[in-house]
């Protein structure tokens, strides 16, 4: 039974991994395929040299792919040139209006709650020039938000459908990465909750779950996808802000469970450190004091102290061997993933490599990280499943009668504790006894002695086990409780039942001289006063008067 057990978890563990790889495989095809090729006509106009300073003789902006203040600009452009094409480009940090021969037709300044803050970060714009004659002067006045640097980048003519289906293209695969995290993170928490009680391990999944989630929306909410599905730039940037703002926490916290709760202070000052600059950053953006753009250095500060503290305490465990959860060789290779990854794109971001976005690797590096990690927490949760739901069989058999399949003294004693504790109400007390038990035994046997107990204890279930609970405490000894004493017919009810199954029996199985015969005796009693010792008493006196008088009842017959 037990080989069967593992090799099912083997099997579960085996297909966990393999759903996971063939998805991961899944996602990558999406993200290196064309999503409109052979559909769409990809041909565009780019007039990125095309601008210069507005009311000038033609003089070329300095540059307007970083500026700061405000800038206007302007470029010729007939109709036949346009031919249905938008002005596309993706713009950073910039409020902006464009005009065409002096009229407005387009003007994006969003405008939200303070909290929120002010920046926006970067988001695409297909602007309808329909209104472009046969030779029109085409302006962008634009000014940069705060003290940030502004910009407009890829400024192109293009059909609309077919410039959006680009750059949903060319952000797809670590898009789909990052909700892929954030899914696996929510699947980590909800599998660790579940066994939150039970186990240490439970909170470990859990802050697996809460750092995936986390890093999933931080990542995922930096690409244009989300800009361009939610529609509300700064808000998606605010929640960007905040969920890197809390990374460095929730890493501290899964690494500082994971291993051992090594470091306590150096973890502890780490945790708080990011809580506070997050409910600091929202009081001065909300006050008007400063944005969180502005604070920003504060997180890669904590950043770095959370991947400072987490060598250490993989290191100190590698050094330990310490038989935890994760195995050695997992932790340490998905901890390499990810710090190669955020290392690479550090040096794409200072020698200004060109290509995919700055993030790209961190983000195969951190995939690589928690699908590990994952993979082994779920394979964790699936034990600790296994063991719980075993504990939980053993658990039953511990308080179940192996004969009669009734609950047996340990769970009754159980039950007067709990009313010794604090149980409330009333209840009734019911002590049973079964007559003759050693006349069976010697005349038929013990064998049909034991028939005799286990009809007897299906009469009692089927009589008061759906108002009660029913315990077998002894040989021939049983005792119900019927809460909510305050219902007499509840147990008027089920003790007409009783005698009538009683002689039901005793009719189906004429063979037997010795017929079955169940003495009781019941009290009423008020759980307040905590008393069950007097109550069995009292019961088990009427229960022995009963008995005494089918004796002689027995006798006379």
């Amino acid at each position: 039974m037990r080989r069967t057990e593992s090799k099912k978890n083997k099997i579960m563990f085996m297909t966990l991994v393999t759903s996971c790889a063939i998805f991961l495989l899944f996602v990558c095809f999406l993200g290196f395929m064309s999503p409109s090729e052979g559909v769409v006509d990809h041909s565009f106009i780019p007039i990125d040299d095309n601008w210069y300073l507005t009311n000038s003789d033609g003089e070329k902006p300095a540059v307007y792919d970083s500026f700061s203040d405000t800038i206007s600009m302007s470029c010729q452009l007939a109709s036949d040139q346009v031919n249905g094409r938008s002005l596309c480009f993706i713009a950073k940090n910039v409020y902006f209006d464009v005009y065409v021969d002096g009229e407005l037709i387009y003007s994006f300044c969003p405008q939200t709650a303070d909290i929120f803050g002010k920046y926006y970060g970067t988001y695409p714009h297909a602007i309808d020039l329909s209104s472009v004659g046969e030779q029109s002067e085409v302006t962008i006045e634009a000014e940069t938000i705060g003290d940030s640097n502004g910009s407009f980048k890829n400024i192109r003519l293009e059909e609309k459908s077919a410039y959006i289906l680009e750059i949903v293209g060319e952000a797809l695969l670590p898009f789909s990465i990052s909700i892929v995290i954030a899914i696996l993170g929510i699947c980590l928490i909800l599998g660790g909750l579940s066994i939150l009680n039970s186990t240490n391990t439970g909170k470990e999944i859990a802050a697996m779950g809460l750092f995936a989630f986390d890093a999933g929306v931080w990542t995922g909410s930096s690409s244009i996808i989300t800009g361009l599905v939610v529609g509300t730039p700064v808000s998606i940037h605010f929640v960007n802000y905040a969920s890197l703002i809390l990374l460095p926490a929730l890493v501290v916290l899964f690494i500082f469970l994971l291993t051992g709760r090594k470091m306590e202070i150096f973890a502890n000052t780490i945790i708080g450190s990011s809580v506070l600059t997050l409910a600091f950053d929202i009081a001065l953006s909300s006050l008007g004091i400063s944005t969180y753009h502005d604070l920003l250095f504060l997180s890669h500060i904590e950043c770095i102290l959370a991947v400072i503290y987490s060598f250490l305490c993989i290191i100190r465990t590698v050094e330990g061997k310490l038989n935890l959860s994760g195995t050695r060789i997992t932790v340490t290779i998905a901890f390499a993933a990810v710090t190669t990854g955020g290392f690479i794109d550090l040096v794409r971001y200072m020698t200004g490599i060109p290509g995919l976005d700055s993030a790209y690797f961190f983000r195969i590096g951190l995939m690589i990280f928690i699908f590990l990690l994952g993979v082994n927490e779920m394979y964790s949760l699936i034990y600790y499943r296994k063991y719980e739901s075993e504990a939980a069989e053993m658990g039953k058999l511990a308080h179940t009668d192996s004969l009669t399949g009734l609950q047996n003294r340990t769970a009754f004693n159980e039950y007067e504790e709990r009313v010794k504790t604090g149980a409330a109400g009333e209840c009734i007390v019911i002590q049973l006894d079964v007559n003759n038990l050693k006349k069976v035994n010697d005349k038929y046997g013990h064998k049909a002695g034991d028939e005799h107990i286990k009809a007897a204890a299906r009469i009692i279930e089927t009589s008061f086990g759906e108002a009660g609970n029913c315990y077998r405490t002894g040989g021939d000894e049983f005792i119900v409780i019927i809460d909510g004493a305050d219902n007499p017919n509840v147990f008027e009810n089920a003790r007409n039942k009783f005698t009538k199954l009683i002689d039901e029996y005793n009719d189906a199985h004429p063979q037997y001289d010795i017929k079955l015969e169940i003495a009781y005796g019941y009290e009423k009693m008020d759980m307040v006063a905590h008393d069950v010792e007097k109550a069995l008493r009292l019961a088990d006196d009427k229960m022995y008067l009963m008995k005494k008088q089918m004796k002689d009842t027995d006798k006379n017959a």
